[in-house]
């Protein structure tokens, strides 16, 4: 169980200038809907309640990300667009955080009970997360799973002034168990699941996700093995999401 002398707070990574598929968050289907707001709204889940802030770049075009933040009543930061580590250590600093739950923008389908697990088996690790298919899931395409670390761990990363660092944040804490204390847990998902938003195919699948699944499931807080009986009964969306893996390896 979390340790109540740990404060822990989510942080959600979010920007519009993808130079891939620009504005893919924010980008409206079914009325005003966004894969952001279905992101957003979802925390609302969550058993305990946690800082939540979505933190953005100082990039103009990303002001506009305040608003949809504002629907859900989440503070907003604005950092360093390209430095993502220096965001998310300013980000910590200004809210008071020990440790962060790192959440990227981009899996609108994210398990939130994932996030649960976390935060009730974190003892004070460098880094928390989950292990799929024999790599930390923050490497997969799944979309289901978030990662938490402790801030003391990013600022020794922060000096220790690697420039693979800045943009993906872990990658040299959970490469480097030597020098940080890591732990996993185990979890299993299809290696044909893809439920992140990188391509317009993607969001054409998440569209097809949750027309078809979540709009009529009415339930927020699924578990990610639901989806996935849900997918695995979907063999044209299954092709479609193979297709999207082979074309975007991580």
């Amino acid at each position: 169980m979390m340790s109540f002398s740990q404060r822990v707070g989510i942080i959600v990574q979010a920007r519009t200038s993808s130079t891939r598929f620009p504005e893919k968050i924010i980008r409206k289907f079914d009325g005003d809907k966004t894969f952001l707001d279905i992101l957003l709204s979802r925390f609302q889940a969550l058993s305990i309640e946690v800082p939540i802030v979505l933190a953005t770049s100082t990039n103009q075009k990303d002001e506009k990300l305040e608003a949809y933040a504002s629907k859900y009543d989440y503070p907003v930061f604005f950092g360093s667009e390209h430095n993502v580590l220096d965001r998310f250590i300013e980000c910590s600093k200004k809210f008071e955080l020990d440790a962060i739950i790192r959440v990227c923008s981009d899996n609108p389908f994210l398990d939130i009970n994932l996030i649960q697990e976390l935060l009730d088996n974190y003892k004070g690790e460098d880094y928390l997360s989950f292990m799929v298919g024999g790599q930390p899931s923050i490497l997969t395409h799944s979309g289901f799973f978030s990662e938490l670390v402790s801030v003391k761990a990013l600022k020794k990363v922060k000096e220790l002034g690697n420039s693979q660092c800045v943009e993906h944040v872990t990658n040299c804490i959970y490469k480097s168990p030597e020098q940080f204390n890591i732990r996993f847990i185990e979890k299993k998902v299809p290696e044909i699941i893809r439920c992140t938003l990188d391509t317009e195919n993607d969001f054409e699948n998440l569209k097809d996700i949750y027309f078809n699944w979540y709009k009529t499931a009415h339930n927020i807080n699924f578990k990610y093995e639901d989806l996935v009986e849900f997918l695995e009964s979907q063999d044209e969306l299954l092709e479609k999401m193979k297709i999207e893996i082979k074309n975007n390896i991580k």
